[in-house]
């Protein structure tokens, strides 16, 4: 059997490896060549490395290495070419290592290129005299450098291409990424792993067209995609699409879908592509749609607010404003009374508005807040009616109270936020109820952890559609348009009824028809305590003697000083004033005050810092007290002015119930300071 022939049996035999095959391709040689080694070698600048062997010496293994320079292989490489010697004690390599070192005689090589590059080589050698080596020989074991060549670049191109595919994988999985391809003649379609699993499919499973299409969502979708292969089929046209699909599992998702079409000879034969999973980017894009459109309505609500607020700030602002200017040129000292009375119930509905403003601030950004204190709920309830009962001054309304509460016991809650929620509902009743019936209905019942009251207030009004009663505790809204623009408001008052009964965990349900008037039913739960013996309170329009009082107003709005000099004079206290807080401290440095109303917000030194100095440097006597002034309510506010060392908190504008309060209390701590 020739080289040729045999050499071609052994590397077309299938059933070899390639490891086998260049085993047996050595062996083969050896038997050509009638020599004793056969080795192929790996080079890397001077390092000789044996990667494959055969021989009878055990020194002789894989992976073995050698100095290149004490191999015969370095003329080869040189040369570049195939070399062979059968005597080489008689030829001009006789001195070399190789030589001296193993008495190699005879040899015979070839370099083995991978591409451009000498990767090695493959030689048979043997430490006895050869017979001379032919042309054939020359020739085959070139054929064998050629074969090893290319299976060596085979083997590097399998490598990185598993790498890639790895790589490719690696990269499906982390961008849930998969690629497709549908081939035309055959209709077979290739789903990548990535694929499979984005559809919830085993990675065994080979899908067809019918099971693709049967995975979007709806026949639109079908359609969509059906488009899109036809056009790209017909005209090779590449798409990119997003569609909703719902996988094996039941799963919902978004898919985005890239196709091309591959033409040979001007005929489509394949598409090809790729497919993500974007449920994550469609869903945060709808979010921040949704955001952006939440956005869009709170700035349009802004607006409105504003315009709102304006409106409703100037009918009263023009009301304090017109009376007060007429009452300067009124002679009729009657008639200018009734014109400063009608200025103080313009003030105060201005300052409900400014409230329910403040309120609304509050709930937007960090909710309201309570202020829970022993209440005796029969009296908060009998001052609501008789405030309710002066309002309803017209004679085509009737107003029916029916309170049935324990006098037995105090509840634990804020009579402030209680009274606003009680007072809100009547004012709506009022004001939506031209004539016909307005009721409230108070009583409680008992529970585990105390009682739960129930407030239910109806009237004969206006009424509600459903629209309106949908949309009831929306801020800025006033049911139909005619009403908010009939009847006025800002339409905050029921949004903050509504935050304040969830913040007492209370609940209120709302039964109207419209023209037919309105129920309003409200369940808050309360602790009780047990019924203390209460102080009497001070009456409006009772000022008695605080004469001996040294008092010192911390103030830095000229008005506002007017304002207390006038409260003050009631109780006939003469006060020094201060216009910010360092001219308070050189005062309380050389005069001894008793009492000291301290603004929170003023340039040079505020009032907390100031209190802070006061205490610190002691320039006010023991019994000395601190009384905060500031238009910021909130109970953070109130707990700095504590911190500071203020024992007491007046809000502006300042009532005089509570300012007679505090000096009372001042004046018990004086005469208590003297009985020690």
């Amino acid at each position: 059997m020739s080289f040729l022939r045999q050499f071609h049996t052994i590397v077309s035999d299938q059933t070899l490896s390639t490891d086998e095959k260049i085993q047996s391709l050595l062996t083969f040689g050896l038997e050509v060549f009638s020599l004793d080694i056969a080795i192929v070698s790996k080079v890397v600048g001077e390092n000789y490395e044996i990667l494959y062997v055969e021989s009878d010496n055990p020194d002789l293994t894989p992976t073995c290495t050698f100095d290149l320079g004490g191999t015969y292989c370095t003329h080869t490489l040189k040369a570049n070419k195939a070399l062979s010697f059968h005597c080489a004690g008689q030829s001009t390599i006789s001195t070399h290592p190789c030589y001296i070192n193993f008495q190699l005689e005879s040899y015979i090589g070839a370099p083995i290129r991978v591409g451009k590059e000498t990767m090695g080589t493959v030689n048979f050698s043997s430490p006895n005299v050869s017979a001379p080596f032919t042309a054939a020989h020359i020739d085959y074991v070139e054929l064998f450098a050629q074969w090893l060549g290319s299976e060596f670049a085979r083997r590097q191109a399998e490598s990185v291409l598993r790498n890639n595919y790895k790589t490719l994988q690696k990269m499906e999985e982390v961008a849930s990424i998969g690629s497709w391809r549908i081939d035309l003649e055959s209709k077979d379609i290739f789903w990548s792993n990535q694929t499979k699993l984005i559809h919830d499919l085993n990675i065994i499973d080979k899908p067809k067209l019918d099971l693709w299409l049967s995975f979007f969502e709806n026949e639109d979708c079908r359609q969509t995609f059906s488009h899109f292969i036809s056009e790209a089929i017909t005209h090779g046209t590449p798409w990119e699409v997003e569609l909703p699909v719902v996988t094996q599992i039941g799963r919902r998702i978004w898919v985005s879908l890239h196709g091309e079409a591959q033409f040979n000879e001007g005929k489509c034969t394949s598409l090809f592509g790729s497919l993500q999973d974007i449920t994550h980017s469609v869903e945060l894009r709808e979010t921040l749609k949704a955001q952006r459109r939440e956005a869009e309505m709170l700035l349009d609500e802004r607006s409105h607010f504003l315009s709102k607020i304006s409106h409703e700030m100037r009918t009263p602002l023009n009301g304090i404003s017109g009376l007060l200017i007429n009452s300067l040129e009124e002679q009729n000292p009657d008639k200018r009374t009734e014109n400063v009375q009608l200025a103080l119930r313009s003030a105060d509905i201005l300052l409900g508005l400014v409230n329910e403003v403040l309120d609304f601030s509050k709930i937007s950004q960090e909710g309201l807040s309570l202020s829970t204190k022993p209440t005796d709920l029969p009296q908060v309830m009998s001052d609501i009616v008789e405030l309710y009962k002066q309002l309803i001054t017209s004679p085509s309304v009737d107003f029916e109270a029916n309170i049935n509460l324990c006098q037995d016991y105090t509840v634990e809650c804020d009579p402030v936020r209680l009274n606003q929620i009680i007072t809100n509902l009547l004012s709506n009743a009022l004001k939506f109820t031209p004539q016909g019936k307005i009721q409230l209905s108070v009583h409680t019942h008992h529970i585990d952890t105390g009682i739960v009251l129930h407030i239910i207030v109806s009237d004969s009004g206006i009424g509600m559609s459903p629209a309106s009663l949908a949309s009831l505790f929306q801020p800025f809204k006033q049911g139909e348009e005619e009403v908010g623009s009939r009847y006025g408001g800002t339409g905050l008052g029921m949004s903050i009824v509504k935050e304040l009964i969830d913040v007492m965990n209370g609940d209120i349900d709302v039964q109207s028809k419209l023209g037919e008037g309105s129920l309003f039913k409200v369940s808050i739960p309360l602790q009780t305590t047990s019924k203390c013996k209460q102080d009497t309170p001070f009456q409006e329009n009772t000022p008695f003697d605080a004469s001996k009082l040294n008092v010192l107003v911390v103030e830095d709005n000229e008005i506002n000083q007017k304002v207390m000099e006038a409260f003050l004079q009631k109780f006939n206290v003469t006060s020094d004033f201060a216009s910010n807080g360092e001219v308070a401290l050189q005062k309380c440095s050389v005069k001894s005050y008793d009492l000291v109303f301290m603004d929170s917000v003023m340039p040079v030194m505020d009032g907390p810092t100031t209190a802070r100095n006061l205490i610190k440097q002691k320039l006010l006597p023991n019994h000395a007290h601190i009384v905060a002034l500031t238009g910021n309510t909130s109970a953070e506010d109130k707990a700095v002015c504590e911190q500071a060392g203020m024992q007491d908190f007046l809000s502006k504008p300042i009532e005089l119930m509570p300012l007679a309060e505090a000096l009372s209390n001042c004046l018990e701590k004086i005469q208590a300071h003297s009985d020690i």
